[in-house]
């Protein structure tokens, strides 16, 4: 064994157990609740730009059908 897993060994077994100390507390539960917020706010944007964008493929195809539409059907002038 090598000095330092004896060194190891013996913080282990000197050291107790308390579950206070590594527990995350009032910070941590408020840190995770805004990441969480966070999270959910951002997927409510990314929704609304992809349907946005959904939106403007559809008018964009539409405007292109009826501008070809009303092309094909005018009589060229002279």
């Amino acid at each position: 064994m090598s000095l330092m897993s004896i060194a190891l060994r013996i913080a282990e077994e000197s050291t107790e157990f308390d579950p206070n100390t590594v527990s995350p507390g009032v910070e941590g539960f408020i840190f995770t609740g805004l990441m969480a917020a966070g999270i959910i706010g951002l997927g409510f944007l990314l929704v609304s730009r992809l349907r946005r964008n959904a939106y403007r493929h559809e008018v964009r195809a539409q405007i292109a059908e009826e501008l070809g539409e009303t092309g094909a059907d005018a009589e060229p002038r002279s």
